[in-house]
């Protein structure tokens, strides 16, 4: 028997709460992992705005029943993770609210550090090698451009997808 696939004709099956709520599970436990691996304190205050994370949820979604439907194809994991990060850094829904960090650089760049991070674990899971060079320039750079260059939700996928081991030990000029 043919399993039927949700989306693979020309109109939008919305994905169910049942999947949502996996999800919204799946990005909570990555952030707390995200904010260990920074050495956060584990009593940092954060604010995770649910509406947007649904909303980004179903957004994926979306664009993955597109390349389904209008190119006949799946998107990978490193496209699948290219639109996480793109619409993380789009709607911002992780907010530092702690006090002892409310006026720290560091902190008003987490949506784009965990975008950042997101990227590294699909690239990581991928067999790409990240050395010290991605920790101290290429990090850097594209946590500047994750927050203050734009990106079409194309350019970011094709990002993703264009990174290998020897990107990371291109030698960079240390000006952003």
């Amino acid at each position: 028997m043919n399993k039927i696939i949700r989306n693979s004709g020309l109109s939008y099956s919305k994905i169910e709460f049942d999947e949502i709520f996996d999800y919204l599970t799946f990005f909570e436990d990555r952030f707390k992992d995200f904010l260990e691996l920074s050495e956060y304190p584990s009593d940092m205050e954060v604010f995770v705005s649910t509406r947007d994370m649904i909303d980004i949820i179903t957004r994926v979604d979306k664009r993955k029943a597109y390349y389904y439907c209008f190119h006949s194809m799946e998107i990978n994991e490193r496209k699948h993770v290219a639109l996480y990060a793109y619409w993380i850094l789009k709607f911002r829904p992780f907010t530092v609210t702690d006090i002892r960090y409310i006026d720290k650089k560091k902190e008003n760049c987490i949506n784009e550090a965990f975008a950042i991070y997101m990227i590294c674990s699909i690239l990581l899971y991928n067999d790409i090698t990240i050395d010290t060079t991605f920790e101290k320039i290429f990090y850097k750079k594209l946590l500047y451009s994750f927050r203050y260059r734009g990106f079409s939700i194309e350019s970011l996928m094709l990002l993703v997808e264009a990174i290998t081991s020897e990107t990371f030990n291109i030698e960079y000029n240390e000006i952003v």
